[in-house]
């Protein structure tokens, strides 16, 4: 890519400001835990966001890895999408089968800033601590986040009194999609 445009897809890193209209998807990372940090049920919920996600003509951004990443780009998968997995090895071999685009780093968990920042929209499923991160650099930078079964962003003011962040709750799977969509396209406004 040349031009004004050039780099575009990464100006978030640094600058929060976007273009009024995009002629590209809307990216959705999909966060929560991995193999050992997850249930059966989060799984599933998991690969019924990715292929909505899908359904819907979007993106699937992730960590490319196992647990909450590998069943949401199996969803994805299942309903023709596109998906994107941002790794936290230099080894592209890592990434699960249903990632298309295996993004190697030598980053370890600080590949995190990434994942959030590189969607319009982060749905966050339960985790532990690389989830954490994850919604923390997606508040961060602005990106609208989407919580679904367990996470309570409480953040107190220097009186110690409690402050809710900017993080929309959803029921289930097909609320969170929904909103992450309607809020991305907001974001991106």
């Amino acid at each position: 890519m040349t031009g004004e445009n050039a780099g575009s897809h990464f100006i978030r890193l640094f600058d929060n400001s976007m273009p009024s209209t995009s002629q590209h998807p809307i990216y959705i990372s999909v966060i929560g835990g991995d193999r050992d940090h997850t249930t059966p049920e989060g799984l599933e919920i998991a690969e019924e966001i990715g292929r909505l996600v899908a359904m819907n003509d979007c993106i699937l951004v992730n960590g490319g890895m196992g647990g909450t990443m590998e069943r949401a780009a199996k969803g994805a998968k299942s309903a023709g999408g596109t998906t994107i997995g941002i790794l936290s090895t230099t080894d592209r071999n890592q990434a699960n089968a249903y990632i298309d685009y295996a993004i190697p780093t030598p980053l370890g968990f600080v590949r995190n800033v990434l994942v959030a920042n590189a969607s319009d929209a982060v749905i966050a499923l339960p985790g532990k601590w690389g989830t954490s991160n994850e919604l923390s650099f997606a508040m961060m930078a602005g990106v609208p986040v989407v919580a679904l079964q367990g996470w309570e962003v409480n953040l107190r003011n220097d009186n110690g009194q409690a402050q809710y962040s900017e993080v929309t709750y959803a029921r289930d799977a097909a609320e969170a999609v929904d909103l992450a969509i309607k809020l991305a396209l907001q974001w991106r406004q």
